[in-house]
This record gives C-alpha cells, structure tokens and sequence, in this order.
C-alpha cells in the first residue's frame, strides 16, 4: 500500500481499495529486503487468448535504480511464460519508453483480450504495448 498508495494519487496506477487488493493479493509478487517491502507487480491471466497482463509495476522511490523494476518484469515474464501464455500486455500512462526499451511495442485496444477491452478507461489514456513470450 506504501508504495502503490501515492502512484494512484499520481493518476499513474489505477485506484485500488484495500478490499480488491486483499481479493487478488495472489496475483500480486514483491521484491523484499530485511522485510521492507521495495517493489510490486501483479499478473492478471486471460487464458482464454493465452495472454497475461501486467499490472501495478511499482518500485519504492528510495530504491528506483538497482534494476529492481526490471526484475519484477522478468519474474512476470517467467510466471507467464510457465503459466502457458504466449503474450504479455500492459496499459501505461507515463512509463512508456520504459516498455519499449524491454520489448515492449504498442498496440490497439482490438488487440486487448474482450473481457479488457470492456473494462478499457478511455479517460486515462492509457497506451497498449505488448510482448511476445
């Protein structure tokens, strides 16, 4: 919540209550150390398309540098790709260069799984990017 609590106020993640947290705290992985929790992602499947998203990739500011985000993302990666999925998307608002850099390429909602594209916010913006696995 530390970290994920100031990122919604931002506007850059979505807003999630404590309750819908707690409800899909099993897709949710963290980097730890000496208990402090220092960074978050989650991975939300769509096996039906054989894809997964990423979701709520945060990194405690203290601890930006250090390639912490880029191992939650490989750790993504490798539970989706042992997972079975063929694909990895995400929806970013700020961080987009970020994605490109790793693979990363931009794509159109219609290529968003169908049950996404409903739930697709047309107010924040977001810009698709996707990764083959």
């Amino acid at each position: 919540m530390q970290i994920i609590e100031p990122l919604e106020q931002q506007g850059v993640l979505v807003r999630r209550d404590r309750d819908k947290l707690e409800g899909e705290i099993d897709r949710f992985f963290l980097i730890e150390s000496e208990g402090n929790v220092l960074g978050c992602a989650a991975l939300y499947p769509f096996p039906e398309e054989s894809i997964a998203e990423l979701a709520c990739l945060a990194v405690n500011p203290f601890y930006r540098d250090g390639g912490r985000g880029q191992r939650l993302l490989a750790s993504a990666e490798a539970r989706a790709r042992k997972a079975g999925f063929k694909a990895l998307f995400v929806l970013s608002t700020r961080t987009t260069h970020w994605f490109i850099e790793r693979g990363f390429a931009q794509a159109d909602i219609s290529r968003l799984p169908g049950r996404k594209q409903s739930l697709y916010n047309y107010e924040r913006r977001s810009k698709i990017f996707m990764k083959g696995l």
